[in-house]
């Protein structure tokens, strides 16, 4: 199964995840430092939903965003 929505083509994307250790500045700490950066996966929250066409039930995975606007 794939993971792009049908409706938008919205699908995984990489991004950066960082970790930080110490305390803020603003907190009266000497301010946080990175000590790792990591590549991760988004997905996004795909649904199932039935749609009907042409008199045809079609069931489709999409994002909850369209989700919301198809119903």
């Amino acid at each position: 199964m794939s993971k792009v929505c049908e409706v938008c083509g919205k699908g995984p994307i990489v991004v950066n995840s960082v970790i930080r250790r110490g305390k803020a500045r603003a907190k009266g700490g000497v301010g946080r430092k990175v000590t790792g950066i990591s590549k991760r996966v988004q997905k996004p929250n795909l649904q199932p939903l039935t749609v009907s066409r042409n008199g045809v039930a079609v069931r489709m995975r999409v994002c909850t965003k369209c989700r919301k606007s198809l119903t």
